[in-house]
């Protein structure tokens, strides 16, 4: 288990911000490209689904919205519909496509840790795939409480490590790349004291060894599928955590937390 002591340790070697910006030019290139937004993995889609249906839920507005590592303006572009959207990405060759692309709404390029965002404050705050791409989550965590109104929201979609690190299909880390998965109860604890959880699950089950061999063996998911169906057998691995991604909508408490609880489902 990741120790935050151990997180601050990664915080100081982690790659700068010259070197993040190649992985990500090249890394954004290659999966958030027209023809790759296009052909989007089911777990991708699930992720900015679930974004897309919590948001909605809110009934707010014309919320103000910041998208907090959105790349090619992908996920800026659907969050739109609900909303004025700013982006912000430390990829300059994303920010560039992103503006071309959808020049209604405004981006920056910019390490979202350092920069003066005088859009804000924000009714909504959305990360996608992007806590696991910061050496100092701590900090990210407080940098969005702070860029939050008032009970204001943020959706948060990162890796589950207990299910990445049993799968047999993931890339080696590259280089400029940050790379720190959490548990679904180390989320829990970054948003405890400045955040009250309203949603919290992981989505799409995977996972290739040890327990997660068997639990997601074809034989055993075809009885099961037969007796009670594919969907519920879904949901019953995602509420146990067995999901790839930990999927949360927090809302920023409009007092500091005294005892650092949280509430959630």
């Amino acid at each position: 288990m990741i120790t935050f002591s151990l997180l601050a340790a990664l915080a100081m070697s982690a790659p700068d911000d010259a070197e993040q910006q190649r992985f990500w030019n090249d890394w954004n290139a290659k999966y958030r490209s027209p023809v790759a937004v296009a052909r989007l993995d089911p777990a991708t889609i699930r992720r900015r689904d679930t974004a897309l249906d919590w948001i909605s839920e809110l009934g707010m507005d014309n919320p103000h919205i910041l998208d907090v590592g959105c790349s090619t303006g992908w996920l800026s572009a659907q969050l739109a519909r609900y909303g004025e959207v700013f982006g912000t990405d430390i990829s300059d060759a994303s920010i560039r496509e992103a503006r071309e692309r959808y020049p209604h709404i405004e981006f920056e390029c910019a390490n979202f840790l350092k920069a003066d965002l005088k859009q804000g404050p924000f009714d909504i705050v959305v990360a996608v795939d992007v806590l696991s791409c910061v050496s100092d989550q701590r900090e990210f965590i407080e940098r969005i409480r702070q860029l939050l109104r008032p009970g204001g929201f943020v959706y948060i979609a990162t890796p589950n490590r207990f299910v990445y690190e049993r799968r047999d299909d993931v890339s080696p880390q590259g280089d400029g790349q940050v790379r720190i998965w959490n548990y679904p109860h180390e989320v829990r604890g970054l948003l405890e004291g400045g955040f009250i959880i309203r949603h919290f699950t992981t989505l799409v089950p995977d996972g290739h060894r040890g327990i997660l061999r068997t639990v997601n063996s074809a034989r055993i998911n075809n009885v099961l599928n037969r007796f009670v169906g594919e969907p519920v057998v879904e949901r019953a691995k995602e509420r146990l955590g067995l999901g790839q991604t930990i999927a949360v909508l927090a809302q920023k408490k409009t007092q500091p937390a005294t005892d650092g609880a949280s509430t959630g489902s």
